[in-house]
């Protein structure tokens, strides 16, 4: 989903895939963009979450219960949210260029 996401708009790949090394990821390669994922956006939560979050050894856990009730609405807020800053980022970085 996220390299399609990624490499699916024209604007996407000039912003994300402009590097050398970036380049080569174009060509779907799983472990690479898992690595991508995990160096990126994941961390970047994790540091930004105040201890609600956290992402040791490649796994993403959320640091407070959710009612079995409450979990898919945790899903679809935190899609949403993911969506959001997804396009927040590539529209910040496209008016810059």
């Amino acid at each position: 989903y996220f390299h399609d996401y990624l490499t699916s708009k024209e604007y996407r790949r000039k912003i994300d895939f402009s590097s050398g090394n970036t380049k080569k990821l174009l060509e779907f390669d799983q472990k690479a963009v898992a690595k991508l994922i995990s160096t990126m956006p994941m961390t970047k939560w994790s540091g930004s979450s105040k201890g609600l979050i956290s992402f040791d050894n490649n796994i993403f856990k959320l640091e407070f219960d959710v009612a079995p009730e409450d979990k898919e609405i945790l899903y679809e807020m935190t899609k949403q949210i993911c969506d959001y800053r997804l396009n927040r980022y590539f529209e910040r970085k496209g008016n810059k260029n």
